[in-house]
């Protein structure tokens, strides 16, 4: 469960996966090395409405956070990359994902 400042540990994990139970805000890491890529798959409570924001160090599309689903349950994937020290890279959030079988 993730509310508030989470900072992502580049070191141990290259993907990481974060169940929103409150409005979220990535901090700058420490951790980060140039070249890692992954994913980072936001999950939003039963309660939905949770928001995303992040520190200077990650990049958007257009300059802009990613846009992501805020519907309870929702499941968003948002690809980066490390392209250099403090500069995080991230893709369009790949939105609402659901079973399917």
């Amino acid at each position: 469960s993730n509310t508030g400042n989470v900072t992502l540990d580049f070191g141990a994990s290259q993907n990481f996966v974060l169940t929103m139970t409150g409005n979220v805000t990535l901090v700058n890491p420490t951790t980060e090395q140039v070249g890692q890529s992954g994913f980072i798959t936001l999950i939003q409570d039963g309660t939905g409405s949770r928001t995303l924001a992040v520190g200077n160090q990650y990049f958007g599309p257009g300059g802009a956070v990613p846009t992501i689903s805020t519907a309870a349950n929702s499941i968003d994937v948002i690809p980066y990359v490390i392209i250099a020290a403090e500069k995080i890279l991230l893709g369009s959030a790949q939105k609402a994902f659901s079973d399917a079988s």
